[in-house]
């Protein structure tokens, strides 16, 4: 069984979605995964079990407010600790998922990849 620690970026935006794997593949020894949307993020958590999932909110088939809440009634936040990914406009949609699980967010438009990664590992 491998101590790495698992990451998985579930972000339907390909660009931004691309950039944080290959940011946090390059500077970390961590498991990276990825998902596109909302339904495979939730099958990716159920496969891989990650550490810290980073939730987009809005996304397709399945919100990332929606996939936090499935993930705690499934019981797998007692493993997976969430950080959203938000626009500004969207923080009370975040303020609103009430899960100890939940421990911070990011607002895209002032996104810094090295912050990123801090706080992924701080929630380790």
């Amino acid at each position: 069984m491998s101590d790495k620690k698992k990451v998985l970026i579930v972000e339907d935006e390909s660009a931004l979605r691309r950039i944080l794997v290959d940011f946090l593949r390059g500077e970390t020894d961590w498991d990276v995964y990825e998902a596109e949307d909302g339904e495979e993020g939730l099958a990716m958590v159920r496969k891989h079990l990650p550490d810290v999932a980073v939730l987009d909110i809005l996304m397709p088939k399945m919100t990332g407010t929606d996939l936090a809440k499935k993930m705690n009634e499934e019981k797998l936040t007692d493993k997976t600790k969430i950080i959203f990914l938000t626009n500004s406009g969207e923080l009370s949609s975040v303020m609103a998922v009430s899960s100890p699980a939940v421990v911070g967010y990011f607002v895209k438009s002032s996104i810094d990849m090295r912050e990123v990664m801090e706080k992924i590992e701080a929630a380790f």
